[in-house]
């Protein structure tokens, strides 16, 4: 047997459950108060008349219990219906309820009589669904007494909270309802009295309040112009916007191209009229002084050894240096050998290299002599140096023959520290050197070290070539660059002026 309760399983002859010990019973059989149709336990709804069988909240597993297993329940229970079974009925006959039945049983006559007398039918003579369980009946006298003993029971006193909600008496008026007016003779609210009049009872009377004089200061007087102004102003269509917007966006377009044309004049002017401006007025450094002295005291026919070490990127300030000294070099009559620590050295120099062996009449491996590209960067100056004067492996270096000079042109710091620590400091080779405007701050220190000078000479970037081709007399693209460059940086300055001064003109204009 399952429990209803529970859902457990138990014995066919438990009374109570093994799980949750609540009394195992089957629910009892329904009748409907309507038709009288007995139903099996579990259906909610007459399969008759369709009427509800348990009341509303309440669920079937509430229901009273019986004894005895679900067969002997079923089997007490006569005509019973299943839910899903059709009643089968002829065809134009109308099914009239039991209950209507009964009723139509009784006379109408004395329905009439005793409705009249006001007599209440003794029971029994109702149906079953019309009468009151006595139970029932013993609750209402008991209700019907107590509310008989409060109204005979004292009023209790007033709260003081309800007795101040008390609407004030009006003067000369004794009777509220005589103030309240005749009663509705029509209507919905017929026989009501004071359904218009009832306000002066309820409401307050409005008291005038003053008004608080306000004295307007002189910017609210503004406010007030700028928002009548505002609002009278005629609406702008939107072909109007937008010619605006595209009057702005064409005048900044404007003045962008016209700081670009500026500065492409700057660079490009200098270029094609060849001022000397640069030329005339450049002051000479020390530094490209001391090399300049140094390459004008080489005898004719000195080997000097040549190193370019840089790459395309910083070649434009390292070619231009390359090629003042070694134009000064070979109007000196000096033989040259050039390498380089860097495969893009190598290719840039030899090029440098041809150009002005070209113009001073030089021949390839007699006055000048190019070894490419140096392998072991981290060896390859003092391996290189040692195989080329000590052993004598190049014909181009005669026997014990020293080098009178070396040139470094650095694009980077690591590379001149190179020939520093591995040529110039062991063997004591003069050396000056060229270096980009980046390893300038790396090169400093050895050219200004009093105590032991490593390089006797040092030029830096594009400046450095233009100083060394106005020493040498020798006016090339240095300074022809120069020119350029300080054009440009005047025309920047004041196009940071015009700007810088616009702006805050319009932050005046704005305020």
């Amino acid at each position: 047997m399952e429990c209803p309760h529970c859902g457990a399983a138990n014995k066919p002859d438990s009374l109570f459950c093994g799980e949750c010990g609540e009394f195992l019973g089957t629910p009892k059989g329904i009748t409907c108060a309507m038709c009288d149709t007995p139903h099996a336990p579990g259906i909610t709804a007459c399969t008759q008349c369709g009427a509800r069988l348990i009341p509303p909240g309440v669920s079937p597993a509430e229901l009273p219990l019986e004894l005895g297993d679900e067969a002997a329940v079923t089997d007490e229970v006569e005509g019973v219906v299943p839910e899903d079974a059709e009643v089968a009925q002829e065809p134009g006959e109308e099914t009239v309820p039991p209950w209507l039945k009964k009723l139509e049983a009784v006379p109408a006559e004395e329905v009439a009589e005793r409705g009249l007398e006001g007599e209440d039918l003794e029971r029994g003579e109702l149906p079953e669904w019309l009468e009151v369980p006595t139970e029932f009946e013993d609750m209402l006298s008991e209700a019907s007494i107590a509310a008989d003993e409060e109204e005979a029971a004292p009023a209790e006193e007033i709260p003081s909270w309800l007795e101040a909600l008390r609407p004030e008496e009006l003067e000369g008026v004794e009777d509220i309802s005589a103030a309240a007016g005749p009663a509705e003779a029509t209507g919905l609210l017929k026989g009501i009295r004071g359904t218009l009049g009832i306000e002066p009872i309820l409401a307050l009377p409005r008291r005038a309040v003053p008004v608080q004089a306000v004295s307007p200061s002189s910017g609210a007087y503004e406010r007030a112009e700028l928002f009548d102004s505002v609002v009278r102003e005629p609406a702008r269509p939107g072909i109007e916007l937008a010619q605006r917007r595209r009057v702005e966006k064409l005048a900044a377009s404007t003045v962008r191209w016209m700081t670009y044309l500026i500065i492409a004049a700057a660079v490009v002017v200098p270029l094609l009229l060849g001022s000397n401006w640069s030329e005339a007025n450049m002051s000479v450094s020390a530094g490209a002084t001391a090399m300049y002295d140094t390459v004008e005291a080489l005898p004719q026919g000195a080997l000097v050894l040549v190193s370019h070490d840089y790459d395309p990127g910083i070649a434009g300030e390292m070619i231009p240096q390359a090629r003042a000294v070694l134009h000064h070099l070979m109007g000196r009559g000096v033989r040259l050998i050039s390498v380089s620590l860097t495969p893009e050295g190598a290719r840039l120099s030899r090029q440098v290299l041809d150009e002005v062996a070209e113009a001073h009449g030089y021949s390839y491996g007699e006055e000048y002599l190019s070894l490419g590209y140096v392998v072991a960067v981290e060896a390859g100056p003092r391996s290189f140096f040692e195989g080329l004067v000590t052993h004598g492996w190049s014909d181009f270096v005669g026997q014990g023959e020293e080098i009178a000079l070396m040139v470094e042109f650095a694009g980077a710091p690591e590379y001149l520290r190179l020939w520093l620590e591995q040529v110039q400091g062991p063997y004591g080779v003069p050396m000056a050197a060229g270096v980009s405007a980046t390893a300038d701050p790396f090169a400093r220190p050895y050219y200004h070290n009093e105590g032991r000078r490593q390089l006797i000479g040092l030029i830096t970037g594009l400046v450095g070539a233009a100083e060394y081709e106005r020493l040498s007399g020798q006016a090339g693209p240095a300074l022809t660059a120069m020119d350029s460059q300080s054009v440009v940086h005047i025309a920047i300055v004041l196009l940071i002026l015009v700007g810088n001064v616009a702006y805050f003109g319009g932050r005046v204009r704005g305020k």
